[in-house]
């Protein structure tokens, strides 16, 4: 199957290290012959302006016709969702698969779906797939402003979306990035953050079923079991499974929080009675209070919640077995 891709290229990713390793990925492109078109990636929001356009333009296209046609991501998790929702939003009958080759500064979805670390090696799971790989990704619905989306790492609310705002807007993050040491900017941000973050009122609402947390913490929903760089805040979560996994912490005194922090560290957080967990395919929530919100790794700002979530599935074209 003759396959042409897609490139949305972003240089800025990874500290601007994504500059400094194109030449090579290109060398590599073409000494394998893959047939490509690269775009730039120059500012936020453009991958997702670039992948819509280019599935609108090629939305007559159906799987049957010769070239199939891959957008594929080089860059870290904000690219590939940027690009993922462009291409959602297209909503083509036959969706272009999406891939993204990890080299930016978290690559959380590459940790998910058990990508190989090393760049060459999850380039050859890219370029040696011969099918589209259907995977679960969020999706989420906010009555207050009317907006939608998808993603597919997570959603958090309250701590880690905190965490997220100060850690993408540290003058440190670009250096540490380009020491590939991105983790670190995530860990300087969390002891800034720890100090800072109220607790706030959640309701969540699962089914009929109604739980409330007037002390939430941190709230995250999420696809798989990374966030903030590797942390593993669902263990069992998975793309191959059909619902989300909702995990809420309730604000405790410094040294609990402490302790949460280190049995979060060592995956043995849940079993913590301060510690919440639900699996399911559709949630409700809601927070009165205007708290900061995070997508893949982006800013989504401060904001009142009244949220709803579900899974949906999209084709990547990925193969991590390989």
């Amino acid at each position: 199957m003759s396959v042409s891709y897609y490139i949305i290229l972003n240089e800025f990713a990874g500290g601007g290290s994504v500059k400094k390793l194109w030449p090579e990925i290109k060398a590599v492109l073409d000494e394998r012959h893959v047939d490509y078109e690269v775009a730039q990636s120059t500012y936020s929001g453009h991958a997702q302006l670039l992948a819509n356009q280019f599935a609108k333009a090629h939305a007559d296209d159906t799987p049957t016709k010769q070239p199939r046609f891959v957008v594929l991501t080089i860059g870290g998790d904000g690219t590939l969702h940027q690009a993922l929702t462009g291409l959602v939003e297209a909503n083509l009958e036959h969706p272009i698969p999406v891939a993204s080759l990890p080299v930016g500064s978290g690559n959380d979805f590459a940790r998910g779906i058990k990508m190989a670390k090393n760049w060459h090696a999850a380039l050859d799971q890219i370029l040696n797939c011969t099918a589209e790989n259907w995977l679960t990704i969020g999706s989420y619905f906010d009555t207050n402003k009317q907006a939608q989306g998808v993603f597919t790492n997570n959603v958090g609310i309250g701590f880690d979306a905190a965490v997220v705002t100060s850690a993408n807007s540290a003058p440190s993050k670009g250096i540490l990035n380009r020491l590939h040491a991105g983790t670190l900017s995530y860990l300087a941000a969390i002891i800034g953050v720890f100090y800072n973050q109220e607790a706030f009122p959640l309701t969540v609402h699962i089914g009929q079923h109604r739980d409330i947390y007037p002390h939430a913490y941190l709230v995250t929903v999420t696809n798989h079991p990374y966030f903030g760089g590797g942390v593993k805040i669902a263990p069992s979560a998975s793309v191959s499974d059909p619902n989300l996994d909702l995990i809420v912490i309730e604000k405790a005194n410094i040294f609990k929080l402490l302790f949460i922090s280190l049995m979060l560290s060592m995956g043995k957080h849940l079993k913590l009675k301060s510690v919440h967990h639900y699996h399911e395919n559709k949630l409700h929530l809601i927070v009165p209070s205007i708290e900061y919100g995070q997508i893949d790794g982006e800013d989504m700002g401060g904001r009142y919640w009244d949220t709803y979530f579900e899974t949906k599935q999209y084709p990547f074209w990925i193969d991590p077995t390989i």
